[in-house]
């Protein structure tokens, strides 16, 4: 009988392989993990030595800070995928535009930004500008103003 192992065996089953996660994964602890130490330790606690009444308020105060944690976390991620802000960041920069029908180009600053039908425009006094017009987008300088 022979020590080696048949390497076509190894890799053809290695479903116990399958559900192993990389150590980043398995090391980060979310609030369901939390909750369920926590539930376990409660279940499991000595009778004689119960969990102090400081411990478990720590415990929880950990966990209420976790879940504010996650809800910040989506919330960022939800507002900084809204391309409403990204192009907030041109309000009181001057853009230049061509109007349709015009051959001379036209400039001002934007006040604003617009969504209409999924469609973005630049709020430049009463008038909407489509971001596809715009030619050029600068700082405001003192000669502009």
């Amino acid at each position: 009988m022979s020590n080696w192992v048949d390497v076509t065996t190894v890799t053809k089953n290695n479903s116990i392989y399958s559900n192993v996660k990389p150590f980043e994964q398995k090391s980060a602890l979310g609030k369901d993990e939390f909750l369920k130490i926590l539930t376990t330790q409660l279940a499991h606690q000595d009778p004689s030595s119960p969990l102090q009444d400081k411990d478990f308020i720590a415990q929880m105060a950990t966990f209420s800070s976790l879940e504010q944690m996650t809800n910040l976390n989506k919330a960022f991620d939800k507002f900084a995928g809204n391309q409403m802000s990204q192009y907030a960041a041109v309000i009181g920069k001057e853009i230049t535009w061509t109007p349709d029908g015009s051959v001379e180009a036209v400039t001002g600053v934007v006040n604003g930004v617009s969504n209409q039908d999924g469609n973005y425009y630049y709020l430049v006094g009463n008038e909407k500008v489509p971001m596809s017009m715009v030619s050029e987008i600068k700082e405001v300088t003192s000669e502009t103003k």
